[in-house]
């Protein structure tokens, strides 16, 4: 197939902490990185972006159920309730974690020594941690709810 040659210039685009101010408008419902971004720490951007989609698809399923316009805001302002407020916790969350771990200050490396401890020590602790990294935290969409015994 011959030599791989780049076809422009590189490009790089700084990791950063983003919300949207809004994530509807009419006719328009913003998911995923068009909604947020946040440092890759854990890999949370993916798995904000599943549950942005698992929440709207519920709240335009529920919305077309009932007659309603999908697109109208006051069928979409459910979605950004709900989905603005709970990733801004795993925003603010990341962006903590980041900013500990990328920090050599004496009393940061000691805070976060702490902060290690606890969790390896400290259940409730440890069970908060989880639940706002793997999103079992706040409203889970219909489809993410386990279902059986």
């Amino acid at each position: 197939m011959g030599r791989v040659e780049p076809d422009s210039p590189r490009r790089v685009f700084p990791v950063r902490l983003m919300q949207s101010d809004r994530y509807i408008l009419p006719r328009l419902a913003l998911v995923g990185d068009a909604a947020h971004n946040c440092h890759p720490v854990g890999g949370q951007g993916l798995n904000m972006g599943i549950r942005d989609a698992a929440a709207l698809a519920q709240v335009l399923g529920q919305a077309q159920s009932k007659g309603q316009d999908i697109g109208h805001v006051k069928t979409l302002q459910p979605y950004q309730r709900w989905r603005k407020l709970e990733n801004w916790v795993i925003l603010a969350f990341t962006d903590f974690l980041d900013r500990l771990f990328s920090n050599q200050w004496p009393p940061i490396i000691g805070l976060r020594r702490v902060g290690l401890w606890m969790l390896r020590h400290i259940g409730p602790v440890r069970r908060i941690a989880l639940a706002i990294m793997t999103g079992q935290f706040g409203k889970r969409p219909a489809i993410a709810q386990v279902n059986g015994p």
